[in-house]
């Protein structure tokens, strides 16, 4: 396994990534691909996806 750590310019924070070192596999990845793309709108809001309230 290799841990390779990538900045991602869209949503300005970096991305933690383990990999497969013989067939490049991305095993895991942190924050996931999703929340990359819930970044990237507009109206994205920091715990907009979970509700806090009962």
């Amino acid at each position: 396994m290799r841990l390779v750590i990538e900045e991602d310019k869209a949503s300005n924070s970096y991305v933690y990534k383990t990999v497969n070192r013989l067939t490049g596999e991305v095993i895991q990845q942190l924050p996931r691909d999703q929340v990359l793309k819930l970044r990237e709108q507009l109206d994205y809001e920091a715990g907009a996806v979970v509700r806090t309230k009962a």
